[in-house]
C-alpha cells in the first residue's frame, strides 16, 4: 500500500486500523532517516502536515478560499486559503459592511506531505452578529486577494441550506455547484467524500493516493466556498493511510470542519444557527461496511451525541427543530452501499429519543428519501406534509456528482444492511419512489415556530438543470395559541402545549426525560 509516508507491506496493512498504520510509518520512516542521514527535522517526522516542501512555480495568487462557522456562528468565522508560493507570513484582515469593525488575524501556515501548496487559516471571534464583512488576504506583507463572509444571526428568522455529499471535481460536480450559487443558502452542509484524493476509501491496503485532487475541489469550489459557509464531515474516501488523527490529518489541515468540536473528536461537530440546532458526526468511528476506523473515539462521540442532542431539547433552548448530517446512510435501498447497521444500531435510538426532525447522510450516489420512521417502523406515508415530531425523516443526498449510480436494488420492497457478520438482505418498507441518481442538492427552507404557526422545513431535491426532483414539508407538530411559549410544540419547548393530550403527552414527556421503558416506542398512543 503507498501513502504520504511510503509503502506500507499489504500483509500487515491488512489487519491495522488507521492509527496504527501511521505509527508503523512513523516508526519506519525515523528508522530509514537514522539510516541514511536523511535531513528530516524531528517535527517533519512526527506529522505530515508539518513536512515543508520548496515550491517551484512562482505564482503568488491564492487557490481554494474556504469559510466557515466557528464554535458560536453568530461571532466567530475562519477564513482558509491555499497559495502555490513559499511564503513566510499570511494574515486575514475583516472589515465590517458598516465600517464600525476591522480586525486581523495572522494566518497559521500548514503543509502536507504530497503537496507543494501551503494552507492557511485565520481564526476569527468577537464577531457581530448577522454581519456582512470584506476580508483581505496578504501574504509576505501585500494584498493577494479578497471575499465576503457574512456571521449567522442570533435571532429566529427564515433562511435556507443546502447539502450534499460524494462530490469530487469535473463536469457533474461544478454544474451541481453552480446550482447551489443560484439557490444562495446561508450555509452549506457537505456530507463526506469531498475530492476522492484517496480514491480507494477502503482506509487500507489497495488505497490509491492522489493529493492533487484535494487543489482541484478547493480550486473547484471557490466561487461558492469564498462566501458561503461550508460545514463538512469526514466520509469512508477522507480516511487517508499514514495519516495523524486517524487518518484524517490531511483533511483537517485543507478544510475546517466548522462548527464547536469536541477535543477529542475534531471531526464532529455541532452548532446553531437561528432555530435549527445541527450536528455533523464521523460515521467511519461506527461503520460495519468499511470498518477501518470502527470505534476509534471509544463511544465517546455517542455519549456526546447525546449530550448534545439532549441539550438541543432542553426546556427552552429556543431550538424548533435538530438537524444531523453524516456520511453513511443508515436507510438507502440504492444496490452500491445500501444501509448501513453501525448507524442504524448505535444513533438512530437516540435520533428516536429525541425527536431529530432530519437526518441527511451521503455514501450512495443517488437521491433517496424515505417514510418518517420512529423506532425502525414506518409512521406516515411521506406525502406532502409530515410530522416530525412523530417521526424522523431520513435522506440519502449523495448526488453531489461524482460518479451517479443508478443501480438500485432491483427487487422491490428489498434491502442490504451491512453489519457486524456481513451484509443481511431485509424487507423494508420505507423506500419512497423519488429516489433517483440524477446529480442533484438538497435545499431546505426553515420558518421558525411562532405563537400561530408550527415550525417547518421545506425539503426539495433540485437538479443540476434547476428542475425539482422531491419535495416534502417537514412540520413539527401542530402549534397551541396562546401558549406563550417560543416553541410551544416541540420536547423542550413546552412539550405540554404539543396539540396532542392524553395519552400522547404522556408519550412525549417519556421521551423527553429519556424514560428507559419508552424508549422504543414507535408511534405516540392516539389521543
Amino acid at each position: 500500500m503507498i501513502t504520504p509516508y511510503g509503502d506500507l507491506p499489504d500483509r500487515l496493512a491488512r489487519g491495522m486500523y488507521m492509527q496504527e498504520q501511521h505509527e508503523w510509518l512513523h516508526a519506519e520512516v525515523s528508522r530509514r532517516s537514522l539510516v541514511t542521514g536523511a535531513a528530516l527535522g524531528a517535527s517533519a517526522v512526527l506529522s505530515p502536515t508539518l513536512w515543508q516542501q520548496s515550491s517551484t512555480t512562482r505564482d503568488p495568487g491564492i487557490r481554494g478560499r474556504h469559510i466557515t462557522y466557528g464554535s458560536d456562528p453568530t461571532t466567530s468565522l475562519i477564513i482558509e486559503f491555499a497559495t502555490a508560493m513559499p511564503i513566510r507570513t499570511a494574515a486575514v484582515r475583516l472589515i465590517a459592511a458598516n465600517r464600525e469593525q476591522v480586525t486581523a488575524e495572522p494566518a497559521r501556515i500548514r503543509t502536507v506531505r504530497g503537496s507543494s501548496r501551503r494552507y492557511c487559516r485565520a481564526d476569527f471571534t468577537g464577531l457581530q452578529p448577522d454581519t456582512a464583512y470584506t476580508y483581505e488576504i496578504a501574504v509576505d506583507g501585500r494584498t493577494i486577494g479578497s471575499g465576503r463572509a457574512e456571521t449567522a444571526f442570533a435571532d429566529r428568522r427564515t433562511f435556507r441550506f443546502t447539502a450534499f455529499g460524494d462530490q469530487g471535481t469535473g463536469r457533474r460536480p461544478r454544474g451541481v455547484l453552480a446550482r447551489l450559487e443560484q439557490l444562495a443558502p446561508s450555509l452549506h452542509l457537505m456530507c463526506g467524500d469531498l475530492c476522492y484524493a484517496d480514491s480507494s476509501g477502503q482506509g487500507g491496503p489497495g488505497d490509491v493516493f492522489k493529493p492533487h485532487l484535494w487543489d482541484s475541489w478547493l480550486a473547484q469550489n471557490d466561487p461558492a466556498a469564498s462566501h458561503i459557509p461550508w460545514l463538512s464531515v469526514p466520509g469512508n474516501h477522507e480516511m487517508e493511510p499514514g495519516f495523524t488523527t486517524h487518518g484524517y490529518a490531511g483533511y483537517l489541515t485543507r478544510v475546517a470542519p466548522g462548527g464547536a468540536s469536541p477535543l477529542e473528536i475534531p471531526v464532529a461537530s455541532a452548532f446553531r444557527v437561528g432555530s435549527v440546532g445541527f450536528v455533523g458526526l464521523d460515521s467511519n468511528d461506527v461503520s460495519y461496511e468499511i470498518p477501518a476506523n470502527r470505534g476509534w473515539t471509544r463511544g465517546a462521540q455517542t455519549r456526546w451525541l447525546g449530550q448534545t442532542l439532549a441539550r438541543y431539547r432542553a426546556e427552552g433552548s429556543g431550538i424548533d427543530q435538530v438537524v444531523v448530517f453524516m456520511h453513511h446512510a443508515p436507510y438507502s435501498t440504492n444496490n452500491t452501499h445500501a444501509s448501513e447497521g453501525g448507524v442504524i444500531e448505535a444513533w438512530v435510538p437516540l435520533f428516536d429519543k429525541y425527536t431529530v426532525d432530519l437526518v441527511i447522510s451521503g455514501h450512495n450516489h443517488c437521491y433517496e428519501r424515505v417514510k418518517p420512521l420512529r423506532g425502525g417502523k414506518v409512521v406516515g406515508d411521506g406525502a406532502g406534509v409530515v410530522d416530525s415530531l412523530t417521526g424522523t425523516t431520513y435522506i440519502t443526498a449523495g448526488g453531489g456528482g461524482e460518479g451517479g449510480e443508478a443501480r438500485f436494488i432491483p427487487i422491490p420492497g428489498k434491502t442490504r444492511i451491512a453489519y457486524a457478520g456481513g451484509r443481511e438482505v431485509v424487507n423494508e418498507d420505507w423506500s419512497l419512489p423519488s429516489k433517483t441518481a440524477t446529480p442533484s442538492v438538497l435545499t431546505v427552507d426553515v420558518t421558525p415556530a411562532s405563537s400561530s404557526t408550527a415550525a417547518t422545513l421545506d425539503v426539495r431535491a433540485i437538479a443540476a438543470d434547476g428542475h425539482q426532483l422531491d419535495g416534502v414539508r417537514l412540520v413539527r407538530g401542530t402549534p397551541s395559541v396562546g401558549s406563550g411559549s417560543d416553541t410551544p410544540w416541540l420536547i423542550g419547548g413546552g412539550a405540554a402545549a404539543v396539540g396532542v393530550g392524553g395519552a400522547a403527552a404522556l408519550w412525549v414527556a417519556r421521551h423527553q426525560r429519556g424514560d428507559p421503558s419508552r424508549t422504543h416506542d414507535s408511534v405516540p398512543p392516539s389521543s
